[in-house]
């Protein structure tokens, strides 16, 4: 049989052992020194735990104090810009005067219109054309307002008259 292993050592140390285990550290002398060895070794562990007192917890920075602070700096830098979509945006922004609703309906309409066409032009430029619409006929401006820079003419749009 081969020496044992240092968990059989300790094993057949505490009575744990098998016949055969037990009768091999009684007849080998290296086993039996391995055993005393590791017997020292563990009683010295024991007795290092046992005496010496449990280190004091250090102070460890925890990131985690930042997200308080963080968190009123977001909710503060959100009533701002709350604020300033309010109270002050809408207070400076140009609206021009005699634009009726209805108006401002079928402007927004039609920039929505532009913006998600596939070909850049206004849906219905080419239906108008082709139907002879009585409000587009007589439009002397109409051939400027087609094509897929007709957004960014001045002349082109509700507003323009």
């Amino acid at each position: 049989m081969s020496h044992l292993s240092d968990r059989t050592l300790v094993h057949v140390d505490a009575g744990f052992g098998r016949r055969a285990e037990r009768q091999h550290l009684d007849s080998c002398l290296a086993c039996t020194r391995r055993l005393q060895t590791l017997t020292r070794e563990l009683t010295a562990i024991t007795h290092t735990l046992a005496e010496t007192p449990e280190p004091r917890p250090r102070f460890q920075p925890t990131f985690r104090r930042w997200m308080p602070a963080a968190t009123a700096a977001m909710a503060m830098a959100l009533a701002g810009l709350l604020w300033v979509e309010v109270a002050v945006w809408r207070a400076v922004t140009f609206t021009p005067p005699g634009i009726e609703p209805e108006e401002a309906r079928v402007m927004l309409t039609q920039v929505s219109a532009a913006l998600f066409s596939l070909r850049g032009d206004p849906p219905g430029a080419e239906a108008a054309i082709d139907t002879g619409d009585p409000d587009t006929v007589g439009d002397e401006d109409q051939g400027e307002c087609v094509g897929p820079d007709w957004l960014l003419r001045p002349s082109c749009g509700a507003g323009a008259s």
